[in-house]
């Protein structure tokens, strides 16, 4: 890979301002993914809660380096908001990466696992998109934090129903060396002209630092 990226940010009272260039080249095949994007994300105190905010827009344009080869243009938009509330952090949103049928929008260096769903179903962006409709609850319990997530999916173009997932997530950190936890996905497929079917996954683990 030969890229260039560009990420500048600014402190404001109501949040951060963020605006970046990400311009990616396969060195060898000369396809290029160029992405310009704008953000915005802060929170606000209001007496015994804070109020949570983030927006996102970017766009992304696609030259798979073949000589007379068409670009490919997609979009990606966020926007979620949620509250701090008695050490609860309850949150919903909506990301949209967009799809033609023919492109969807790239994220290369990306995990598909930590944002949209820890069943793997969309560790790549369909060619038809795709919509997280999303709401999420956060808080700790003696020391275990808790997780708990709703995902509903569906295509950016034509809004086909790609299914749902729930997350749940228990960890702890008992000291500086010894942390444990579990956390579990359950996918459960949308419309059968995809190619998602149900599944369920579970992680179980331990971890000790010297």
């Amino acid at each position: 890979m030969k890229d260039h990226l560009l990420n500048i940010g600014y402190q404001i009272p109501a949040g951060k301002v963020s605006t970046y260039a990400y311009l990616l080249e396969d060195a060898d095949s000369e396809k290029t993914f160029d992405t310009f994007g704008l953000r915005f994300s802060g929170k606000t105190s209001l007496d015994a809660l804070d109020v949570l905010y983030t927006a996102e827009y970017a766009t992304q344009t696609q030259n798979s380096g073949a000589t007379g080869a068409k670009d490919n243009d997609a979009a990606y938009s966020l926007i979620e908001g949620g509250v701090v509330v008695s050490g609860v952090t309850l949150a919903a949103g909506m990301e949209t990466l967009g799809g033609d049928g023919t492109y969807g929008f790239s994220t290369p260096y990306a995990t598909g696992h930590a944002f949209n769903g820890w069943s793997d179903q969309f560790l790549g962006t369909p060619a038809n998109g795709l919509s997280d409709i999303y709401a999420k609850a956060v808080t700790k319990v003696a020391g275990i934090k808790l997780l708990a997530m709703y995902h509903d999916f569906s295509s950016d173009k034509d809004g086909d129903d790609l299914g749902s997932e729930i997350n749940l997530l228990a960890a702890k950190k008992f000291d500086a060396n010894f942390s444990a936890g579990i956390k579990y996905a359950q996918y459960t497929a949308g419309d059968d002209a995809y190619a998602y079917v149900d599944t369920d996954k579970l992680w179980i683990w331990a971890e000790a630092k010297f």
